[in-house]
């Protein structure tokens, strides 16, 4: 992946969104970044960093992402696509 095709600091904002979409679709509506980080196998640290926009995502990250809450990764990091929120399956 490479900088020039995603935008860090936006992917940053949707990763957030997705987080607590997704946790209000398990209903756990206050489900936090360390909790979000744990269930995809990363550490806080990692994840805070994603979500500054400060770090670019690895593969294995958007993987388990997908898996874990079934989201468009398209959308997630096309800013020109719908929002998160309305990818979840």
């Amino acid at each position: 992946m490479s900088i020039d095709l995603i935008d860090l600091e936006r992917f940053g904002e949707r990763l957030a969104r997705l987080r607590r979409t997704y946790g209000e679709s398990i209903d756990l509506p206050n489900l936090g970044s360390a909790v979000f980080a744990s269930l995809l196998g990363i550490s806080p640290i990692a994840y805070a960093s994603y979500k500054r926009g400060e770090r670019e995502p690895t593969v294995g990250f958007l993987v388990a992402l997908r898996k874990k809450t079934g989201v468009c990764l398209d959308g997630l990091m096309d800013p020109n696509q719908a929002g998160p929120d309305s990818l979840l399956g």
